[in-house]
C-alpha cells in the first residue's frame, strides 16, 4: 500500500507535467518530437537494411540473424546495468523528496523499492527507442505477424527490471561500503568487479555450444558469450524465437525464467534497501572530507593552472570543485568517455583494423561523431547551465575585480580545455587501433578540436544569452528554450563539419573522385571547417557577453 500511495503521487505529478508540456514552447516540443521520430525511423531503416543484407547470404545469414537476438539483448543488458548505476545514485540519494520520505512512516524497504522503480523508468525508457525499431525491422523482413511486437514487449519488461535491479543493488552496496576519499578501497572493489567479470566471461565461453554457434562466433565477435544459456539475454532471445515459431510451451517457460529472476532481484533489492538505505542516505548527505585533505587537493590541482591569471584560476578552481563534489556529474562524464575508451581499445578484438581502408575511414568518422555526440550531451548538461546556476549569488561576481567578459571567457576556456584534452586522446586511440592513414588521422583530430571549440562556445555563449538566475534545477535550465536552441545548433555544427570530409573520402575510396580532385576539394573542406568554426565560436561568445553587460543584476 505504501508503494501504491507513492505511485499515485507520481501519477498526479505526471499529469501536472503534461499540462506544463502543453503550455511549453511549441518549437521545443516540435523539435523533440521530430528528433525522436527521425531517430526511430533511422534506426528502423538501419536494422531493416542489415537484416536484408544478412538474408542475401542464404543459410549462413539466416543462422546469424537468429543468433543476433542474443547478442542484441546482451549489449542492451550491459548498457542498462551501467545506466541504472548512474541514475540510481541520483534517485536514491539526491532527490528532493527524500528528506520528506525518510521522515515519513514509510518502511525503508518500500522507499528503496519505490526509488528503484523511478530509477528503472529513467534509465530504461530510452531503450524502447532501440528495441521497437529492431523488432519491427525483424518482423517485417521475416514476414512475422504483428503479434511479435507484443511478445517483445512482454519479454522486455521483466528483462529491463532485472537489469535495472542489478544496477541499483550495485549502487546501494558500493555507496554504503566504500567510504568517501578511500580511493584504495574503491580501486580494490573495481579490481574485484573486473576480475569477476573476466571470470564469468571465461566461464560462459567455456560453456557448451553447438557447431553452428562455434563457427558463427568466428565471424561475429561476442556471439559465443551471448549464446550461453546462463545469461538472461539468452533466455529472452530464445523465448522470443520460440514464440515466433509457435512453440508456446518453450516460450512460456523461458518467460517464467526471466520473470522469476526479475522478481527475485526486486525482492533482494527490497531486503537490501530495508537494511542499508537509511544508513547509506545519512552517509551520503552527512559525509565530508577533512579540511586538510581538501586544502591539499586544491593546492595540488591549482598548480596545473599556474599559467592562468589569479582571477581566472579562482573561477576555474571553483567550477572544478563544484563538478567533483557532485558524483552524479563526474560519474556521467567518466562513464560516457570511459565506454568510448573501452570501445576504442577493443577495436582490434573485432578485427576492424584488418578491413579495407574505405571501411576503416567510415568507422573513423563514425567514431568522430560518437565523440562529438558525447561532447554535445555533456556540454548541454554541464556547461550551458553553469552561469544560471550561480543563482542569486551572481552579484558577488559582479562586485569582484573581474569583468563580465573575462568571466565568460574563463568559463569558455575551462570547458574547452576539458573537451579538447579528452577528445584528442580518444581520437588518437581510435586512430592507433584502426591503423588509419596519416591524412585521415589528422582530419579526425582537427574535426574533434573544431567541434570542441564550437560546442564549448555555443554552450557558454547561449548560456549567458539565455541566463536565468531564478532557476536552481539544472535539468529545468537545460530543458528550456535556450537549451533546445543550443542542442539544435550543436548538432547542426557536428553534421556540417563531419559530412564534407566523410563524403569526400568515401567518394575517393570508391573511385567516384580522383586523387587530384580530392586534393582540390580537400582545400575547400578545410576552408569551410575553419570558416564555420570561427563563426560558431565568436558569435555566441559575443552575443552572450553583450547580453550579460546590459543586464540588471
Amino acid at each position: 500500500m505504501e508503494i501504491v500511495a507513492l505511485l499515485r503521487k507520481d501519477f498526479v505529478v505526471a499529469g501536472n507535467l503534461w499540462r506544463a508540456i502543453r503550455e511549453d514552447s511549441s518549437f521545443k516540443v516540435g523539435f523533440i518530437l521530430l528528433f525522436a521520430m527521425a531517430m526511430i525511423g533511422g534506426l528502423f531503416v538501419l536494422f531493416y537494411d542489415g537484416f536484408r543484407f544478412l538474408a542475401e547470404f542464404g543459410g549462413a545469414g539466416f543462422m546469424i540473424t537468429r543468433s543476433l537476438f542474443s547478442l542484441f539483448f546482451l549489449g542492451l543488458g550491459m548498457m542498462l546495468v551501467i545506466s541504472s548505476i548512474v541514475t540510481s545514485y541520483s534517485t536514491f540519494f539526491r532527490s528532493h523528496d527524500l528528506s520528506f520520505l525518510v521522515t515519513s512512516p514509510f518502511d525503508m524497504g518500500s522507499i528503496a523499492f519505490y526509488k528503484f522503480l523511478e530509477s528503472a523508468l529513467l534509465s530504461s525508457w530510452t531503450f524502447f527507442f532501440i528495441i521497437t525499431p529492431f523488432a519491427a525491422a525483424y518482423a517485417l523482413q521475416q514476414k512475422i505477424s504483428f503479434m511479435f511486437g507484443v511478445w517483445v514487449f512482454v519479454f522486455t519488461i521483466p528483462f529491463l527490471l532485472l537489469c535495472s535491479a542489478l544496477g541499483s543493488l550495485i549502487t546501494l552496496v558500493v555507496v554504503r561500503w566504500v567510504p568517501r576519499g578511500k580511493i584504495l578501497a574503491l580501486l580494490l572493489l573495481l579490481g574485484a568487479f573486473v576480475a569477476g567479470y573476466i571470470y564469468l566471461i571465461k566461464l560462459a565461453q567455456a560453456g557448451t555450444v553447438d557447431d553452428a554457434t562455434f563457427v558463427l562466433s568466428k565471424i561475429v565477435p561476442g556471439l559465443k558469450l551471448a549464446s550461453n544459456p546462463i545469461l538472461p539475454s539468452w533466455w529472452t532471445a530464445e523465448g522470443l524465437k520460440a514464440f515466433a515459431r509457435g512453440n508456446w510451451v518453450r516460450g512460456c517457460i523461458l518467460w517464467n525464467v526471466v520473470t522469476s529472476n526479475a522478481l527475485v532481484a526486486c525482492l533482494a533489492l527490497y531486503g537490501v534497501g530495508k537494511k542499508l538505505f537509511f544508513d547509506t542516505y545519512q552517509l551520503v548527505n552527512g559525509a565530508h572530507g577533512t579540511a586538510s585533505k581538501q586544502r591539499l587537493w586544491s593546492v595540488g590541482l591549482s598548480k596545473l593552472f599556474c599559467l592562468f591569471p589569479r582571477d581566472m584560476r579562482a573561477i576555474i578552481m571553483k567550477d572544478i570543485r563544484t563538478f567533483f563534489r557532485d558524483p552524479l556529474q563526474w560519474s556521467q562524464a567518466l562513464i560516457f568517455f570511459g565506454l568510448l575508451a573501452i570501445y576504442f581499445m577493443s577495436i582490434r578484438s573485432f578485427h576492424y583494423n584488418l578491413l579495407p581502408h574505405e571501411w576503416r575511414n567510415m568507422i573513423t568518422f563514425l567514431n568522430v561523431f560518437s565523440i562529438a555526440a558525447v561532447q554535445c550531451s555533456l556540454a548541454s548538461r554541464f556547461v550551458y547551465p553553469q552561469l544560471s546556476l550561480e543563482g542569486q549569488a551572481f552579484w558577488t561576481l559582479g562586485l569582484s575585480p573581474i569583468t563580465i567578459g573575462r568571466i565568460l571567457m574563463t568559463k569558455f576556456v575551462s570547458a574547452l580545455i576539458s573537451m579538447t584534452t579528452i577528445s584528442i586522446f580518444l581520437m588518437l586511440l581510435s586512430a592507433y587501433m584502426l591503423s588509419i592513414e596519416p591524412l585521415v588521422r589528422n582530419i579526425s583530430i582537427m574535426l574533434v578540436v573544431s567541434i570542441s571549440f564550437a560546442i564549448s562556445a555555443l554552450a557558454t555563449g547561449l548560456g549567458a544569452f539565455f541566463l536565468d538566475l531564478k532557476k536552481t534545477n539544472s535539468a529545468a535550465i537545460v530543458s528550456g528554450f535556450g537549451g533546445t536552441v543550443n542542442l539544435v545548433f550543436s548538432l547542426g555544427f557536428i553534421l556540417l563539419s563531419i559530412l564534407p570530409f566523410a563524403l569526400l573520402l568515401h567518394f575517393t575510396g570508391t573511385g567516384l573522385v580522383s586523387v587530384y580532385e580530392m586534393k582540390v576539394y580537400l582545400k575547400w573542406c578545410w576552408s569551410w571547417l575553419i570558416l564555420i568554426t570561427i563563426a560558431v565560436t565568436l558569435i555566441p561568445l559575443y552575443i552572450g557577453r553583450k547580453s550579460m553587460e546590459i543586464r540588471d543584476y
